[in-house]
């Protein structure tokens, strides 16, 4: 049953986070599908440990790698510099709590998103940041969900058996 349950909330919390991603017109609605994939794990602590880490590691990542940006500006440094710059601080961090190792995954996907498009960094950052967020918080309710569900089942056994 829990085997079950898991396949079934992925594929739900994947399709669902993709969805609501897209009609609250986030541009790139696949990075609320993949986290909502990401966090997912086989019990409800561990997707919440998981959950915990990709929203701070996430945040932690965006915010360096603006200020990074910000910095950059003023320097007239290239994307490739900024990258190696943001990813190098979040690896600092990330080696001090391994939680927030997605902070350096962050760096490239805001960075040179921003670079690759015609928004600045603050916007790329904070619309894959309120992406990831979506899924983030998809998954986590599919996962709550499912588990309450799997617990009233249990239960219903118990009482019959």
């Amino acid at each position: 049953m829990r085997s079950l349950a898991f396949v079934l909330r992925c594929a739900c919390s994947a399709a669902a986070s993709y969805q609501l991603a897209l009609w609250l017109g986030l541009p790139v609605p696949v990075w609320a599908s993949v986290s909502a994939l990401v966090i997912a794990q086989d019990r409800w602590s561990e997707t919440r440990v998981s959950l915990h880490e990709r929203v701070r590691g996430t945040l932690l990542g965006v915010a360096v790698s603006l200020a990074v940006n910000i910095v950059a500006i003023s320097l007239r440094l290239p994307a490739i510099v900024q990258l190696m710059v943001a990813v190098a601080v979040c690896a600092a961090v990330a080696r001090a709590e391994r939680g927030l190792r997605v902070c350096m995954w962050t760096c490239p996907i805001v960075l040179l998103s921003a670079h690759a498009g015609a928004q600045p960094a603050i916007v790329t950052g904070l619309l894959r940041a309120f992406e990831i967020m979506v899924g983030c918080f998809v998954g986590g309710v599919f996962h709550f969900l499912a588990e309450r569900l799997l617990a009233l089942e249990f239960t219903r056994e118990r009482e019959r058996g």
